[in-house]
């Protein structure tokens, strides 16, 4: 075995049994099973947030009427008081003021006998539903003000023909092309997560190893490049390992899942229509797994580098903090205009941001997660992004020459350009 391989396989076993390591890999698996029942607590917390409504109308049978119309979107009370105009009765007004309600709802007839709402919402919440449920009161005013020729034909002109021909070649559905940025935007958040949290374990890597002064003994036996390429490679292969675990977890919780809800939602589903276990299954090309782990590797590969640059000419661990907030910054601006993209990844912004390496990665990967990218636009992000990190792995190799055995100085850009300048 080559050294930097024995080296890599040092780096990666001794973190891979590390108490850090281990933990972090039981709390994610963790979070991916509680994310797989993330419709039932959805469920849950749709039924626990509903907007409850005190309803008063002018008569019983209208207050019913109306009450049917809204319950499928609000818990709604009936209240045996008739209305006599807009007012909000005392007794009511007392019990959505004293938290009972959310809001209440005063249905009455105008001067002119013409249905009308009054609505008074008590919290923020409800107060943002005005809008929504007058929409939903439009049936309401219909069934009240108009007779039966009437209310056909201003259902017809309501409903009137509207046909959507889909040439999106990527997604069959609305609801598919949904399904999909979700996982997307869980996969960028991840990506997120391992170039940033497995780049700096690089950086404090190298400062653990010159607090200790192993790196004093290391140097005499291998080269600092090969200190540097062992180092990068176990790391790089521990978080591979990591994300193939979570990975592993993640497809036997949407079998597991899949196989328990199948039945019932498939019997809801019409006739033709696959059901969630398949959906969610089909809309996960292997593509965008494999687009996934390339953007992770050159992301990583990119932002390791530095960080194990800036690493070896730190002396502390808050040197290390303090330069890394600076490094981050690129990753940080990336991810926004990931999650910007999302709606619309082929604005020309995010197009030639996306071949913009550092940023490439993550915004590259979001666009060929959600449309479709042309190959030449993949093969150039692709390419920039390796000259970056053969530039970088340049410029790291210096200052991991230079400042391996450098201690008790500050980290600043003089220290940095004066590594740079430095003979090999």
């Amino acid at each position: 075995m080559s050294t930097v391989g024995i080296l890599a396989a040092r780096e990666y076993m001794s973190r891979l049994r590390s108490r850090g390591f281990i933990i972090g890999t039981i709390l994610g698996i963790g979070g991916i099973v509680a994310l797989s029942f993330i419709s039932a607590i959805g469920s849950w917390l749709a039924g626990t947030f509903t907007t409850s409504i005190a309803l008063v109308g002018p008569d019983p049978s209208l207050t019913r009427a109306i009450a049917r119309d809204l319950r499928d979107d609000y818990a709604v009370t009936v209240i045996p008081v008739s209305s006599d105009g807009p007012h909000l009765p005392t007794a009511v007004k007392r019990d959505v003021t004293g938290g009972k309600y959310d809001a209440a709802l005063v249905a009455y007839r105008d001067n002119r006998g013409a249905l009308a709402f009054s609505y008074y919402p008590a919290k923020s919440a409800s107060l943002e539903e005005q809008e929504r449920l007058r929409q939903r009161l439009l049936s309401a005013v219909v069934n009240a003000d108009f007779d039966q020729r009437d209310r056909s034909a201003i259902r017809r002109v309501m409903n009137f023909p509207f046909v959507t021909v889909n040439l999106n070649p990527r997604y069959k559905t609305a609801a598919e092309a949904g399904l999909a940025q979700g996982l997307v935007y869980f996969l960028l958040l991840l990506l997120y997560i391992a170039v940033v949290m497995y780049g700096m374990n690089v950086a404090s890597g190298v400062v653990e190893e010159k607090s200790n002064r192993v790196m004093e003994l290391m140097i005499g036996a291998v080269r600092p490049d090969q200190l540097l390429a062992g180092k990068i490679t176990g790391i790089g292969a521990l978080a591979l390992t990591q994300m193939f675990t979570f990975g592993c977890a993640a497809g036997v919780m949407l079998l597991l899942v899949g196989l328990h809800y199948a039945t019932s939602l498939q019997s809801a589903m019409p006739a033709g229509v696959m059901h969630p276990p398949s959906l969610a299954i089909a809309t996960v090309p292997l593509s965008t797994i494999g687009y996934l782990i390339v953007f992770f590797l050159l992301g990583f590969f990119s932002y390791s580098t530095m960080f194990a640059g800036v690493g070896a000419l730190a002396s502390k661990t808050e040197d290390v903090q303090q330069s890394n907030g600076l490094l981050i910054w690129p990753v940080v601006v990336a991810y926004m205009l990931s999650i910007f993209a999302l709606q619309d990844p082929d604005k020309p912004l995010f197009v030639w941001a996306s071949l913009v390496p550092l940023i490439s990665p993550m915004l590259m990967f979001t666009r060929v997660a959600t449309s479709s990218v042309p190959m030449w636009q993949i093969a150039v992000s692709i390419g920039l992004s390796l000259i970056c990190i053969w530039g970088f792995t340049l410029l790291a190799a210096k200052l991991y020459r230079v400042g391996v055995l450098m201690y008790g100085k500050p980290l600043s850009p003089k220290e940095i350009w004066r590594a740079l300048r430095a003979p090999a």
